[in-house]
């Protein structure tokens, strides 16, 4: 029986997109134009774009990738957006609030919601905010949890739990976007931080999902123990 692959993208840059059709691609936030590009080659792969509502709103680099990829499904986590704004009839729609988006995630890691909390102790680098962000975290029920390109694996997980997902673009340091890699504009946005995060909560993924997991970055692979496509 023929493997059945699912394509996840972030927009890590100089990352290599494998060449293969595959049933479905989701993307992250801006990678919504490496989905689309995809698609030109693959027209009938099926593609969802997730964005973080805040970002899609407040940061016009990833408002206009993701618009201008004519996504086939839209999906905002941490809020819900009014998507008919931006996009026509052929697009349709699902959103997660803050707090299905943070229970969603509780479900693929080995202690759920309390691995995630203890990974967001990380984003902050200070003792003393550790613990102010920690306890505002709490009292609002108010994490983000991983990264938007994390979540859109976790996603593909659930969606298509018979299919190996081929993660490229994604990756749990520091580095930049394929639109900008200004280490700086970075920081503003919580890119480091919230890669701290995502480094601790890779180790905690169950193995069940860990298994169906492969990637084109050499540093995820070697870190979070997961194949190297090859």
């Amino acid at each position: 029986m023929q493997k059945e692959y699912v394509l996840v993208l972030g927009s890590k840059p100089n990352s290599i997109i494998p060449n293969i059709r595959v049933s479905n691609i989701y993307s992250a936030n801006a990678a919504a134009e490496r989905a689309a590009h995809y698609k030109k080659k693959f027209p009938k792969t099926y593609f969802s774009a997730i964005v973080g509502s805040r970002e899609f709103l407040k940061n016009m680099e990833v408002h206009s990738r993701v618009i201008n990829s004519n996504p086939d499904l839209l999906i905002t986590r941490s809020g819900k957006i009014n998507f008919r704004k931006y996009f026509d009839n052929n697009t349709n729609y699902e959103f997660f609030s803050t707090y299905d988006s943070l229970f969603f995630q509780s479900n693929f890691f080995n202690f759920g919601l309390f691995d995630i909390i203890f990974a967001e102790f990380n984003y902050e680098a200070k003792i003393f905010s550790k613990f102010l962000y920690l306890l505002k975290g709490i009292k609002n029920l108010n994490f983000n949890g991983t990264s938007t390109g994390f979540f859109s694996i976790l996603y593909a997980l659930k969606k298509h739990p018979e299919s190996e997902i081929i993660i490229s673009g994604i990756g749990i340091k520091e580095g930049g976007y394929f639109y900008n890699t200004n280490k700086k504009d970075l920081n503003l946005r919580g890119f480091t931080n919230r890669a701290n995060v995502d480094r601790k909560l890779i180790l905690c993924l169950k193995k069940q999902y860990k298994k169906r997991l492969i990637t084109t970055d050499k540093f995820l692979a070697s870190y979070g123990n997961i194949r190297l496509w090859k």
